[in-house]
């Protein structure tokens, strides 16, 4: 009897692992999908190795979600064939935030406000396309552009899409660092003493540039911007009333591979961010309930390049810890 249950369960384990051949082929078409190309076979067999390693991690993954012991799928995407450190090392471009700056105020919360069960701006046509931040650590950039964006909509009735390379480039004097990290409240001061272009007339060059902003080019202007209380009935006052809101979060190595679903996440921070991206509302599904957050790492990502962040811990991967938006005049 014994031999016959070791028997089932070896046979349940290789029916679930993939043979070479279907794993060469996954390879192969990774490296077609996400313009793959390596400077040496070397190299290349390195990368198949550490693939290998994460198509493992996806299967076992997988396989906990169809047993209803995690809320989300992981899958392939253009982080397959990179290892947790250097993902890590990628997202750790955030800047340690600094409050009571010049130009802020904090945001007075409605007391009276009915809030809704549940707000999606994406339906509102106050967002641009989901947008890919590239090697780039300028994650705060997108995370400014895309609350700059939806209030100049909201404000003034015109979605354009917005320049993070003007942003990397020239708000040096204001404590970012280009691609080597930055903040979005640092960005805000930018914005308030210059304005921003367009994509069009200062398009993403995804590489540390020289300033080339001209004023006749802004199409934007703030007043200045507003901090949100680090709690989260503050944040969702202010993203049912207010609109997208630019946040801070842990990314933790949870996110690499994520592919869709409610992120329960139980090994990010509250307090330590690593990661700037934007909050477009809040919902629930079969009694989770979730932040709507749009990130910067192209539409192949997560839901076309969006990613559902679980509410089951209070203040999930710090979500509230560095939240703001612009006053667009």
């Amino acid at each position: 009897m014994k031999t016959i249950i070791l028997l089932l369960v070896l046979c349940l384990a290789l029916s679930h692992a993939f043979t070479r051949q279907e794993l060469e082929k996954q390879w192969k078409n990774f490296q077609i999908d996400f313009n793959k190309s390596y400077k040496s076979p070397v190299e290349a067999r390195k990368r198949f190795s550490i693939f290998e390693d994460n198509m493992k991690k996806i299967e076992e993954h997988n396989i906990r979600f169809k047993n209803g012991e995690v809320s989300f799928t992981k899958g392939i995407n253009k982080f397959a064939d990179w290892t947790v450190e250097e993902f890590l090392d990628y997202v750790n471009q955030y800047k340690v935030p600094k409050h009571s700056q010049k130009g802020s105020e904090v945001f007075k919360p409605n007391s009276n406000i009915m809030l809704p069960d549940a707000v999606d701006w994406r339906t509102q046509g106050c967002i641009t396309g989901v947008k890919d931040q590239g090697i780039c650590g300028s994650c705060w950039a997108f995370s400014t552009t895309g609350s700059l964006e939806a209030q100049l909509y909201l404000q003034k009735g015109k979605l354009i899409s917005l320049s993070e390379q003007n942003l990397i480039d020239c708000s040096w004097a204001e404590g970012n660092e280009g691609c080597g990290g930055g903040l979005m409240t640092s960005a805000w001061e930018y914005v308030q003493k210059n304005g921003c272009e367009s994509e069009d007339d200062y398009p993403y060059k995804e590489v540390d540039g020289k300033c080339r902003f001209e004023q006749v080019k802004s199409v934007v202007s703030i007043s200045g911007y507003v901090e949100i209380n680090k709690n989260e009935t503050d944040l969702q006052i202010a993203v049912a009333s207010v609109g997208p809101i630019s946040v801070g979060i842990d990314a933790s190595e949870e996110l690499q591979l994520y592919s869709k679903g409610i992120l329960e996440d139980n090994t990010c921070s509250a307090y330590s961010l690593n990661h700037g991206v934007l909050l477009v509302g809040y919902g629930s599904e079969s009694g989770k309930d979730f932040y709507i957050i749009k990130n910067s790492w192209g539409v192949s990502w997560g839901e076309e390049g969006y990613f559902r962040l679980g509410k089951k811990a209070s203040n999930p991967c710090g979500i509230t810890d560095d939240a703001s938006y612009p006053n667009v005049i």
